[in-house]
């Protein structure tokens, strides 16, 4: 009975499927079957719009976001105390409901990133972000192929509303020749340009130096050296992490970076236009660099910063605000640490340019930048997620600096207030890559900082060879020979190690940069330089 049941009820349903099937071609030929059955694309669209919130500016934009992902993002820096209470914020106020992402953040200390940031690409480490700048193995990295090359089409598509806010020139201060490998910060300042904070309080009392240009620099730390009995305070709490007057003596002689992440240098002369290649120097086998190290010899038997301090690892920065260092050369971060000084009450602090007369370029969008690792297992979510770190106002600044009402907060002039949690938290100590132009100003900053910031301002250059970036890949091997070189050499020269020795290590370093290709990598450097100078005179 049962098979014949069963035998009848076939029939039945294969009667009905047929007229189904009859119906539906019928409609399909009066043009209205495409409305009965939901293509398989949007399916699956509908479940990516039933992951995000229908608030979030990534609603219905077509992108994949069904699957929550978790994007890990590499960036330089001592981890903040707050960090994982921000990146809870981060996660489940932001990146959930409108990405469907969370986001990891690791970071590589200044002691020691040197040595892990390429292991970190190259060691099969989960990383999707990482971030990189001129002066951060940015070409190097590119040339191993570790970072993804993006187009301007995934850029649009990928970072849409960065590639709405983001300046133009921007992007092409980035390429490497016509490749992007990575995302550029939204705001160029004056980092590269670097002044003198010292303890004015000691100055005042043995009645030093002030130190006004590169000379009485020098002769203030000589004579803070030859109090140092007295005070306890090293002259200058240097080391090899962080070398703190090289900056202020090119800047002193007029020299700046002919191009970021390399070592070339030129001296603009006070004028925008494009310089001759005749006014480009390679700083490391320059009469200019020989007369530093000779400088830095004299300094170093007048015992101005610790015979130990080539193995010092300590953040120098660190020196100053506990009151030990007599100075610290740095740009704007070192007046946050005068002012941390001032705070604990430990003296007071002076701002002293030593290049007051000389006109200066910003520093360059590719100095802070964010790439995606060729590796990510995602990268266009972490793209997506990038964009937004960027381009969203409210989730930027809470990256910057922290939980709004717990470690910063706006005052009715729209002006950025520091509150007590701000030490667990301090404000841009990792994010420079995300720098956005309308970050809210500093409610009332210290007088000292506006009148440095005025005067740099008033002296800006707006040198046209900012638009030259340098394509290496060719003379990648002898310039990863020569980098090795330079770092087996330089803080020696800057600390004075070498002392009555130091022309003589100076040619023998000279002569080993020669032989590992260096005319070689400055040929390249000066064949694409002529090349877009043509392009652009």
């Amino acid at each position: 009975m049962k098979n014949k049941w069963m035998k009848k009820l076939s029939a039945f349903m294969a009667g009905v499927m047929a007229a189904g099937l009859c119906a539906c071609s019928g409609a399909k030929d009066a043009g209205q079957g495409e409305s009965n059955a939901a293509p398989a694309e949007e399916t699956a669209q509908a479940q990516t719009e039933e992951a995000i919130s229908q608030d979030s500016p990534y609603y219905g934009k077509g992108y994949d976001l069904a699957e929550t992902e978790t994007i890990v993002l590499y960036v330089l820096g001592d981890e903040p105390k707050d960090m994982g209470k921000v990146l809870e914020e981060v996660n489940q106020k932001y990146l959930l409901p409108n990405l469907n992402s969370t986001l990891d953040i690791k970071f590589l200390n200044w002691s020691d990133y040197q040595t892990k940031y390429s292991l970190v690409l190259a060691g099969g480490e989960n990383v999707d972000l990482i971030y990189t700048a001129s002066w951060c193995y940015y070409n190097e990295e590119a040339a191993k192929g570790a970072f993804k090359e993006m187009d301007m089409d995934f850029i649009q598509k990928y970072l849409p509303y960065t590639y709405e806010q983001q300046p133009e020139v921007s992007w092409e201060q980035a390429k490497i020749g016509e490749k992007l490998y990575a995302v550029p910060k939204g705001n160029a300042s004056f980092s590269n340009y670097d002044f003198i904070v010292a303890r004015q309080d000691l100055i005042d009392k043995y009645q030093l130096t002030q130190p006004e240009d590169w000379d009485s620099f020098k002769e203030f730390l000589k004579e803070l050296a030859a109090v140092q009995n007295e005070t306890g305070v090293v002259a200058l709490n240097t080391n090899a992490n962080r070398n703190q007057t090289l900056e202020p003596y090119l800047q002193a002689n007029g020299y700046d970076y002919f191009t970021e992440g390399f070592d070339y240098f030129y001296n603009a002369g006070g004028k925008a236009e494009l310089p001759g290649w005749d006014s480009v120097i390679y700083l490391y086998t320059s009469d200019l660099y020989l007369e530093y190290a000779k400088e830095m010899a004299e300094l170093a038997a007048a015992g101005v910063w610790s015979k130990d301090a080539i193995n010092d690892t300590n953040d120098a920065t660190a020196y100053f605000e506990n009151g030990t260092s007599g100075c610290i050369g740095w740009n704007f971060s070192a007046i946050d640490a005068g002012e941390k000084l001032e705070k604990a009450g430990l003296g007071t602090f002076g701002v002293y340019d030593v290049s007051p007369d000389i006109h200066m370029a910003r520093s360059r969008y590719n100095g802070d930048m964010i790439a995606v690792a060729t590796n990510s297992k995602n990268p266009e979510r972490a793209a997506l997620v990038l964009d937004y770190m960027k381009s969203d106002v409210d989730l930027n600044r809470t990256l910057l600096g922290g939980i709004q009402g717990e470690h910063w907060d706006l005052n009715e002039e729209g002006q950025r207030m520091v509150l007590d949690a701000a030490e667990n938290y301090s404000w841009n100590s990792w994010a420079w890559a995300l720098n956005r132009a309308d970050e809210p100003v500093m409610a009332g900053t210290d007088e000292r900082e506006l009148a440095i910031s005025d005067s740099i301002n008033s002296r800006e250059l707006f040198a046209e060879v900012a638009g030259f970036t340098f394509d290496s890949s060719s003379i990648a091997t002898e310039l990863s020979v020569v980098n090795s070189i330079v770092d087996e050499y330089e803080y020696s020269f800057s600390l004075g190690i070498y002392g009555d020795n130091t022309e003589a290590k100076f040619n023998e370093f000279k002569g080993k940069l020669e032989a590992a290709g260096l005319d070689k990598v400055t040929e390249a450097m000066k064949t694409q330089y002529e090349a877009f100078a043509a392009k652009n005179s």
